[in-house]
């Protein structure tokens, strides 16, 4: 197997900078690089504010047009830094996700987790509401 089979996301020289070129420039990240392993749990620790939100936002092409990403964002070999957003949709979810620890950020308290699951689903799959619930059941 060579690396790209086993790499799911390799981070190289990541930059993530906040209203650039004005009085309100932030940089949140400077310079981040990482690999990750197919079939592996990857856990990034650091201090409050230290950037890890801002970098795992920053692989899923989340950000906020205030921000500036440079660097390199591979996955499958696909850099999802200078890809469109149509691509990076099609590569959320189902090639790479991001578990955040505050699951009231995560989750709506409103609505059951399944119907929260279901609906996932159902933007990535052709499904009926149905069957987006069926799907849900099975996986809780």
């Amino acid at each position: 197997m060579d690396e790209l089979d086993t790499t799911a996301l390799s981070v190289r020289d990541l930059h993530v900078t906040f209203n650039p070129g004005t009085p309100r420039e932030v940089r949140a990240v400077d310079g981040v690089s990482f690999d990750l392993t197919r079939g592996r749990v990857l856990g990034v620790v650091g201090e409050s504010g230290s950037g890890k939100s801002v970098t795992g936002l920053a692989c899923l092409g989340l950000l906020p047009d205030s921000a500036q990403v440079s660097g390199q964002l591979l996955v499958g070999g696909q850099d999802m830094v200078s890809a469109p957003e149509k691509v990076r949709e099609g590569v959320r979810g189902q090639q790479i996700a991001m578990v955040f620890q505050d699951a009231l950020a995560a989750l709506n308290p409103y609505r059951t987790v399944g119907r929260q699951i279901g609906d996932a689903y159902r933007l990535r799959h052709d499904a009926t509401r149905a069957q987006a619930e069926n799907r849900a059941a099975e996986v809780l």
